[in-house]
């Protein structure tokens, strides 16, 4: 694995442009470099996989911390809000890992395919339901994402190739060694189905006011079972989760430039004291600060 790891890393150093992520020409991927520890900082991760080269990194989720270093993979299976940490890097020894968005419906299609073959569909609730998961690399796996930078770099090989890989990953994670439990996770039988459908309708409402049992109502399942499958996947209370991802949102409009006390409006606040007293919490500086 320690000679897979040196190309990996040496293929992400050929392709970095600049400190932080280099897209590449597939869509969703990217390499990512940091030649110092960043500081802990909110950020809203998009469903992702995220290949670790070099260096090491936390990210909090409530009362979760996930640590993943070199050679492990992170997963995320849904939008959620982060607390992300680089602890480990130097300019004599930079982080450096990869990253690629994952497509819900094509893994999806892809768990339809396995169980086609396998005639053995999941029908059983997953022990240790999480929408965020950390495990070692196969060799498989990180051939494949060297694979992907390789196809990456070039544009026409991403074009025609690119595609091609990024379904193998999802295949290869699939039946590994922790695969099963992953269809589970994400089986029609499990939560992950009706959570996401909340989830959606928390980021198409943003500038709404949301309650609990709105959500339990578009997930079809009582207040108590949706509130304790939510906490569950998401690390979080579905009221916690809805303030991070208001919060986010109004963070993104103002270093577009909005007015702090319009972006308060456009995410659902009716007090602007209230939002700027929210947001000087999560962020640890107040609206008028954010560039």
């Amino acid at each position: 694995m320690s000679n897979k790891i040196d190309e990996f890393n040496q293929l992400i150093k050929q392709n970095v442009q600049h400190e932080g992520v280099t897209p590449l020409a597939i869509e969703g991927v990217g390499v990512l470099q940091w030649s110092r520890p960043q500081a802990r900082t909110p950020v809203l991760y998009e469903p992702l996989i995220c290949m670790m080269g070099q260096g090491e990194k936390v990210c909090s989720v409530g009362e979760s911390a996930f640590l993943y270093k070199k050679g492990d993979y992170f997963i995320n299976f849904l939008p959620i809000p982060v607390r992300a940490e680089v602890t480990s890097a130097s300019k004599e020894i930079p982080f450096l890992s990869a990253v690629m968005s994952i497509n819900l419906v094509k893994l999806a299609d892809m768990i339809t395919r396995i169980e086609r073959q396998e005639k053995n569909a999941i029908n059983t609730e997953p022990e240790n339901a999480s929408c965020i998961i950390v495990g070692q690399a196969s060799d498989d796996l990180m051939d494949l994402f060297i694979r992907l930078i390789k196809v990456g770099s070039n544009t026409t090989d991403a074009a025609i190739l690119g595609d091609f890989v990024m379904d193998e990953i999802y295949y290869r994670l699939l039946t590994s060694e922790h695969g099963y439990a992953l269809r589970q996770l994400l089986s029609q039988y499990g939560h992950i189905q009706p959570v996401s459908r909340a989830v959606n309708f928390i980021h198409d409402n943003v500038n709404a006011s949301i309650q609990v049992e709105e959500l339990a109502s578009i997930a079809n399942m009582s207040k108590t079972s949706f509130f304790n499958a939510f906490k569950k996947l998401m690390h979080v209370s579905p009221m916690q989760y809805i303030k991070s991802i208001k919060l986010q949102k109004a963070q993104i409009l103002l270093k577009q430039g909005m007015q702090a006390n319009e972006a308060s409006f456009q995410v659902g606040y009716n007090s602007f004291s209230q939002f700027s007293r929210e947001y000087k919490r999560f962020f640890g500086f107040p609206p008028s600060q954010t560039f």
